[in-house]
């Protein structure tokens, strides 16, 4: 169809043109020459030319060549530039009656016959009706899959939260037996202390095994208070 219009509503003065990507020797040298005269003006403005591998009296003469050299070849280039053709286009507009009898010419050429495939409103709101039972059903689905995974969620923070008590308690009852240990301690210490002669050396052996003891014990309870910490910030961080 397209290539019919276009050759019925061509101007006869105009070639036809292929188009197609090739290497432009003004673009090339507009970049050569403008690297010059940028590469120019750094030897210029640049402490150390080269990181000091170059003089500065050398890096002003390679300015004094570049500089030049760069502007110029950019000035004749554009110059040049200015007499090449471009591209240029003619807009034309068939009527609707032209298109039509376009298309059908295409159509005949090619033993085809134009079929028009827009849809009647009827068979189009049946359509969006059946899409939109079918995003309800996936919707449904979806919404049982959060409300289960968040009843999941739940009973896992329910028995964390078990686990974090009985820990506490455990602690707590290290903590009362370590108090007896240490009162009984406190006794033997006591009696070394008033009767030293006439005690044995069982006495300072029980006294320092349960001394052992209750350092053991202080140990495993701190233990079990940083787990129980550790159960308390997992629950905070969770919700």
């Amino acid at each position: 169809m397209s290539s019919s219009l276009e050759s019925k509503y061509r101007p006869k003065n105009l070639p036809i043109y292929f188009t197609y990507r090739k290497f432009k020797l003004d673009s090339f040298f507009v970049g050569l020459f403008g690297a010059a005269a940028v590469f120019g003006v750094l030897l210029k403005i640049w402490k150390k030319p080269f990181w000091g591998m170059v003089s500065p009296e050398t890096g002003v003469a390679l300015y004094d060549i570049f500089m030049p050299i760069g502007f110029l070849g950019e000035a004749i280039v554009f110059i040049i530039m200015g007499f090449m053709k471009g591209d240029a286009f003619i807009e034309v507009y068939p009527d609707e009656q032209d298109q039509a009898e376009g298309e059908e010419e295409t159509a005949h050429e090619h033993g085809g016959i134009v079929v028009n495939m827009q849809l009647p409103d009827s068979l189009k709101d049946l359509i969006e009706e059946k899409v939109a039972s079918q995003l309800d059903d996936k919707m449904s689905e979806l919404s049982k899959l959060l409300v289960s995974d968040v009843e999941k969620t739940r009973n896992l923070l329910s028995e964390t939260n078990t686990v974090n008590s009985k820990i506490l308690d455990v602690a707590s009852s290290l903590s009362d037996l370590s108090g007896k240990i240490k009162s009984m301690n406190d006794t033997f210490g006591a009696l070394e202390k008033l009767n030293a002669a006439g005690l044995s050396d069982n006495a300072s052996s029980v006294s320092e095994r349960l001394a052992s003891a209750n350092n053991e014990l202080k140990t495993f309870e701190e233990e079990m208070k940083k787990l129980a910490s550790r159960f308390k910030n997992f629950n905070s961080v969770t919700n």
